[in-house]
């Protein structure tokens, strides 16, 4: 596969795409340590290749993607070559977006507890992050400028808060309404329109969360890849991931394998060898019906150039499709 020199970063912003045609999100989840960032690069730089413009989204507030693609990102999307783009959000200052998007929101909130909630703290709160991401993925697929969106999910598994919280606001929602002849007069005269206020912003917040879950329930809009190793700890966890997802209705189409060791004749690396192999062995028969891809031990940290190996490894032979 011939490639043009891919990591010359420029830092112009793309202009939205003429024909505004359907985006497609490729979830890349699974536990922490596994390559699911080199995943996600390897897979932008595939589509790129191809004439797609993609974005490498980065969910996972410990950001790796600036060491991955060996660049400083920044805060905003940045081009990395022709179609290519990386986007690491900075987690303080979306927070203080975010905060001042739904301040009426989390000023009741806090208000009721009698909790003073600075905003550049706001983001390390516990759950918080989730909101905010998707808040920020929210945007980025409607506004359609990319062709292909690859999601660098954080260890957690951000797809789950994207299935949940729907149904969490949609509650709140019901409880607002239910309470609003009673309520809102009291809100109102802390602040003319404030009980207004914060029925707005949650009805905004759980319209972007239900736009969020309606393309994951989607095959067409959406895709989740599961990155694993052939180890007990990885593949429980993945296990458990695939089975809580696909509870929510939404089916992950195909696992990456990382860090299968090559063969050698030591004894250390033939009996790792025998463990790795039964552990392959497993999740394929589990997993008959998704693509299954296995990627080598590269003997060291991949970054740069050292993607195209990766990307060829996982789609020029075939193992996935994108």
């Amino acid at each position: 596969m011939k490639v043009e020199k891919p990591f010359v970063a420029v830092k112009n912003i793309k202009s939205p795409r003429e024909d505004c045609g359907p985006v497609k999100l490729i979830y890349v989840a699974g536990k922490g340590g596994v390559g699911k960032s080199v995943c996600s690069a390897a897979s932008g730089i595939w589509k790129a290749h191809q004439g797609k413009d993609t974005l490498v989204f980065s969910m996972d507030p410990a950001h790796s993607l600036s060491d991955i693609f060996d660049l400083d990102l920044g805060s905003q999307p940045r081009k990395i070559r022709e179609h290519l783009y990386a986007y690491e959000p900075d987690l303080a200052e979306e927070a203080r977006g975010f905060f001042r998007r739904y301040k009426n929101i989390f000023t009741a909130l806090f208000g009721l507890f009698e909790v003073e909630v600075k905003p550049e703290d706001f983001g390390n709160m516990p759950g918080v992050s989730e909101l905010i991401f998707m808040d920020k993925l929210n945007d980025i697929y409607v506004e359609k400028k990319y062709d292909f969106v690859i999601i660098d999910s954080a260890p957690t598994a951000m797809v789950l808060p994207l299935l949940q919280l729907p149904s969490i606001t949609t509650g709140f929602v019901t409880k607002v309404l239910g309470m609003r002849n009673r309520w809102m007069g009291v809100l109102d005269l802390l602040q003319p329109g404030f009980g207004d206020s914060i029925l707005s912003e949650v009805r905004t917040m759980r319209l972007k969360a239900e736009t969020m879950r309606n393309v994951l329930l989607d095959p067409e809009a959406a895709s989740i890849t599961v990155v694993t190793i052939p180890e007990k700890a990885a593949v429980e966890e993945s296990r458990r991931l695939i089975e809580t997802v696909e509870s929510h209705g939404v089916a992950v189409s195909s696992i990456v394998i990382n860090h299968v060791i090559r063969d050698c004749d030591c004894r250390f690396c033939r009996e790792k060898k025998a463990s790795q192999i039964s552990y392959i062995r497993e999740l394929r028969d589990r997993y008959q019906e998704k693509r299954i891809a296995v990627l080598p031990d590269y003997g060291g940290e991949i970054k740069g150039d050292g993607l195209l190996k990766v990307a060829e490894d996982l789609y020029a032979k075939e193992q996935l499709k994108i």
